[in-house]
C-alpha cells in the first residue's frame, strides 16, 4: 500500500511539473520580449562594437598566454620531472588538445580522453582546447556550471553523460521532462527556448537548424538548478574560467561554405554599379567552392581569411562598413553549439561521402559509385559542383559582421556582399580544426588530437583533408613516426608560402599526435567505435553501460600512447630551451 502511494505521489509530482513546463512555454514570448532592452541582464545594450581588420591575437588572448604560462609553470615542471626552478617560461611549449567531428560519439570520448590525459598530469598543461561539431559540444559545456560548480570538472561532465544522454533530443517527452526535473521549470523553458524568440528579434529568419539547437541546448546545457546558468549561455561569459590563465582557452569552430556561383553576386543595385558586372561574374560563379573557418572564443569571433573580429558579446548585431548599426543581446552560445554541430545541414557532397564511409566494400558499394559517377560526367563539371554544394537542409540565418566591410563601391565579387551568412558543422572541410591551431601568431608547438570521427576507417580520408588544409596553409606534412596504430606522429613545417588567395601562410611549425579512437582487445574485441549501432551520427540517445565502455576505451587507447607523447613533449621543451640559450628563435 505504502508504495503504491509513493508511486501515485511522484506520477502526480511529474504532472504538475509537466504543467510548469507548458505555462512556462505559454507565457515565453512575453517575458523574453520585455527583457530585450534589460541592460542589467545584458549590459553589452550599452557598448558598440566595431570590427578589428587584422589578423593580430586580441588583447585579452595575449595576455591569457603570458598568464597561462606563468600559471601552469609548476604543473609543467612536476610533468617533466624536473624543479620549477629548470622551468623557464618562454621554454614551456604551447600545447593543443583537440577532437573531431562525430556526434555524441565525439562529444563522450573527447571527455574521456581528457579525464586521461588529466589522470596523466598532461591536461594542466595545455594552453587551447578545441574541437569539431560533437567535440565542440564537450568543450562547451567544460565551460558552464554543469562542470566547473565541481571540483573536477571533467569527471563531473563524464558523469553527467552516464545519467543524462537517456532520452533522445528528438523525444518530446524527454524534452519535457528534463525541464521539469529542475528546480525553476520557468527558467529553463526561458533559459533554451528564448533564444529563438531573441533571434527572431533581431530580424532574421529562424531555421530548423535553430530548433535542433535549442533541442541540444535543452539536453545538454540544463542543469538541477537553471537559475544559477544565465551565464552559461553566453560565451563572453567564459571568459571568467580562463582570465589571468587559470584555465585551458576554449576555440570553438564553424564554416562558412561559400559558393561563388551563389554567395558571391552582388545584389542588383550594388551590380549596376559595376561595370560589365554579368560578363565578369559569368567567370567568376565557374570558381570552385571552398569553406572558410571562423572561430569563436569567449574574446572574440571571426575569421582569418578576410579578416574580421568582433567581440563575442557583439555575435548576432547587425554590421556595416565594419560597425554595428543596431544593438542586440549577444547570441545564445546554446545557438551557437547547434550550428558548430550542423551536421543535418551538410551539403549534399558531405552526405554522399559519410554514407561512403558507412558502406561496406564491395561489389554493391562499386555499383554505387559508378552509377553517382557516370551521372555527375553527363552534366557537367560546373552543373556537379552546384548540385554537390547544395544543402538540403538549409544553414541557420546570422548576420554578416564582414558585410561591406571595406570601401569603396562598387564592390568586388566575394561574400562579404551578403547581410545573411550562413555557419554550419566544419566537418565536411576538415575533422579537425587545423586552421585556428595554426593561426600565424598563436605560435602552437604540440597538438594532442583525438579522432573520433568515421573518418578512421580508411586512413586516406585524414590524409587527403591534412594535404588539402597543407595545400592552402603552407605546410609540408612529415612524417616522423607511424609505428604506433593509436598514435602516430606528423610534423608540419611552413613552406613560406600558401596556396590561396585568402588565408596568411603559415609562419610556426608544429607536432601533431594524431590519436585515433579504434577498437582495443583489452576493453572489448568487438567494439569499434566508428561502426557500432548505438554511436552512430544520428543517435542522440545513450545509457550509462554505452558511456562507460567509451570511457574505459578512450583511457585504454591514451595508455598505449601516453610515453610516446610525453618523450615528445619534452624533447620539444629541451628544443626550445637549447634555442633560447643559444640566442636562437624556435621554429
Amino acid at each position: 500500500m505504502k508504495d503504491a502511494i509513493e508511486h501515485e505521489a511522484k506520477i502526480f509530482h511529474s504532472l504538475r511539473a509537466d504543467e510548469k513546463v507548458m505555462k512556462a512555454f505559454d507565457d515565453l514570448d512575453d517575458k523574453v520580449i520585455e527583457e530585450l532592452n534589460d541592460t542589467t541582464l545584458y549590459p553589452e545594450l550599452e557598448w558598440d562594437a566595431t570590427v578589428r581588420n587584422n589578423n593580430d591575437l586580441s588583447e585579452e588572448e595575449i595576455k591569457f598566454i603570458q598568464d597561462r604560462k606563468l600559471f601552469i609553470r609548476e604543473a609543467f615542471a612536476k610533468y617533466v620531472g624536473v624543479d620549477v626552478s629548470e622551468i623557464h617560461v618562454d621554454d614551456i611549449p604551447v600545447i593543443a588538445f583537440m577532437g573531431s567531428g562525430g556526434g555524441y560519439r565525439a562529444m563522450i570520448s573527447f571527455t574521456a580522453f581528457l579525464r586521461a590525459l588529466q589522470e596523466s598530469e598532461l591536461f594542466d598543461c595545455g594552453a587551447y582546447i578545441t574541437g569539431v561539431s560533437g567535440s565542440c559540444w564537450g568543450i562547451g559545456q567544460l565551460y558552464t556550471t554543469i562542470a566547473q560548480s565541481h571540483e573536477n570538472p571533467i569527471q563531473a561532465l563524464l558523469e553527467f553523460y552516464r545519467t543524462k544522454l537517456e532520452h533522445s533530443i528528438f523525444d518530446a517527452y524527454g524534452v519535457v521532462k528534463g525541464l521539469a526535473e529542475t528546480s525553476d521549470p520557468q527558467t529553463a523553458v526561458k533559459l533554451v527556448f528564448g533564444s529563438l524568440i531573441r533571434k527572431k528579434a533581431t530580424g532574421v529568419k529562424l531555421s530548423i537548424i535553430d530548433v535542433y539547437g535549442t533541442l541540444l541546448t535543452a539536453k545538454l546545457l540544463i542543469d538541477k538548478d537553471p537559475t544559477k546558468q544565465f551565464g552559461d549561455f553566453k560565451l563572453s561569459e567564459q571568459r571568467k574560467y580562463i582570465d589571468g590563465g587559470k584555465n585551458i582557452m576554449p576555440l570553438y569552430v564553424s564554416t562558412f561554405h561559400v559558393r561563388p556561383w551563389k554567395e558571391d553576386a552582388l545584389k542588383p543595385e550594388e551590380a549596376a554599379l559595376f561595370p560589365n558586372y554579368e560578363e565578369i561574374f559569368e567567370i567568376h560563379k565557374m570558381k570552385k567552392d571552398y569553406y572558410r573557418w571562423y572561430e569563436f572564443n569567449p574574446y572574440e569571433i571571426g575569421n582569418e581569411e578576410n579578416p574580421a573580429w568582433v567581440p563575442s558579446w557583439a555575435f548576432g548585431r547587425k554590421f556595416e562598413l565594419g560597425k554595428n548599426i543596431e544593438r542586440f543581446p549577444e547570441q545564445s552560445f546554446g545557438s551557437l553549439l547547434g550550428l558548430i554541430g550542423a551536421a543535418p545541414s551538410v551539403s549534399i557532397l558531405a552526405e554522399i561521402e559519410e554514407i561512403q564511409k558507412i558502406l561496406p566494400d564491395g561489389k554493391f558499394k562499386d555499383e554505387l559509385v559508378n552509377l553517382y559517377d557516370e551521372a555527375m560526367e553527363k552534366i557537367g563539371t560546373h552543373n556537379q559542383q552546384v548540385f554537390e554544394g547544395h544543402h538540403i537542409v538549409p544553414q541557420p540565418n546570422d548576420y554578416n559582421f564582414s558585410y561591406h566591410l571595406h570601401q569603396p563601391t562598387p564592390y568586388k565579387l566575394g561574400p562579404d556582399n551578403n547581410e545573411i551568412i550562413h555557419f554550419g558543422d566544419a566537418g565536411p572541410s576538415n575533422d579537425f580544426p587545423m586552421y585556428p591551431i595554426a593561426h600565424p601568431k598563436r605560435k602552437v608547438d604540440v597538438v594532442i588530437g583525438f579522432d573520433c570521427s568515421t573518418s578512421i576507417v580508411d586512413h586516406k580520408i585524414f590524409d587527403e583533408k591534412q594535404d588539402i588544409f597543407c595545400d592552402r596553409r603552407g605546410f609540408n606534412r612529415i612524417t616522423r613516426d607511424v609505428t604506433n596504430e593509436y598514435c602516430e606522429v606528423y610534423d608540419f613545417i611552413p613552406t613560406g608560402k600558401a596556396n590561396d588567395e585568402f588565408l596568411p601562410p603559415a609562419q610556426k611549425q608544429f607536432v601533431l599526435c594524431y590519436m585515433r579512437y579504434l577498437k582495443n582487445d583489452k576493453v572489448d574485441p568487438d567494439f569499434v567505435p566508428a561502426k557500432a549501432s548505438f554511436t552512430n551520427l544520428l543517435n542522440f540517445s545513450y545509457n550509462a553501460t554505452q558511456v562507460d565502455l567509451m570511457i574505459k576505451l578512450a583511457k585504454a587507447n591514451w595508455l598505449e600512447s601516453e610515453k610516446q607523447v610525453k618523450e615528445i613533449i619534452v624533447d620539444t621543451w629541451k628544443k626550445k630551451r637549447h634555442a633560447r640559450l643559444n640566442g636562437n628563435n624556435f621554429p
